[in-house]
């Protein structure tokens, strides 16, 4: 008897921290995964009834997004958004109002989380591109409906890049080849030749 109630006040205790120790959204250990740490929970295989939108599907260099979580019918108590490419979050966000906050996932600023286990629908937050180096990118967000119900990398639509200074192409002019006209003149010698002895025999006549 003493064992089972020591076993069901470990169960109790490991439950107790599960909720207690991210509900404060302090869940840098997920960073890469963006998974909760909640013990030995699995992640529902149910449609999400949540959604990661954003107001732009390209972007460029240093181009300010922002991103929408979105909740349909039941509300969520965790969440966590990154911008992703292939490699991991990359950008970083500003946030208002009470209900997020900053986490630093290898970059500062390059993921937002709950700041409370209250009940939110939406969250909207900006997220600016890094000034160089980009690619094509999703945002992705794990919500946490409760403590054994949580959807990790719900997506966006994918969100191109469109770079700002393509490579320099250097078009030459086409060749263009102007034609001067031949001038024809009255004054060639055998025209000149003509007008002196029109000149010049009446002249003799008179000597």
């Amino acid at each position: 008897m003493k064992m089972h109630v020591q076993f069901l006040i470990l169960v109790f205790g490991l439950n107790l921290h599960a909720i207690t120790a991210y509900k404060n959204g302090q869940v840098t250990p997920a960073c890469m995964s963006m998974t909760p740490g909640h013990g030995t929970y699995l992640n529902s295989t149910l449609e999400p009834p949540y959604t990661v939108t954003s107001d732009a599907s390209s972007y460029t260099d240093g181009q300010v997004i922002t991103v929408t979580l979105q909740a349909n019918n039941t509300g969520f108590k965790g969440f966590l958004l990154q911008a992703r490419n292939e490699k991991g979050p990359v950008g970083t966000f500003t946030v208002t109002g009470s209900n997020a906050q900053l986490l630093t996932c290898g970059t500062e600023g390059s993921s937002v989380s709950h700041t409370s286990n209250d009940v939110k629908s939406t969250i909207v937050a900006q997220w600016k591109a890094p000034n160089s180096n980009n690619t094509d990118i999703h945002f992705r967000a794990t919500f946490v409906q409760n403590i054994s119900i949580f959807w990790v990398g719900v997506q966006s639509d994918s969100v191109r890049f469109l770079a700002t200074n393509p490579p320099n192409v250097t078009v030459s002019p086409p060749n263009v080849t102007v034609s001067t006209p031949n001038q024809t003149t009255n004054d060639s010698p055998s025209t000149s030749l003509t007008w002196c002895l029109l000149f010049f025999l009446p002249l003799l006549a008179i000597i």
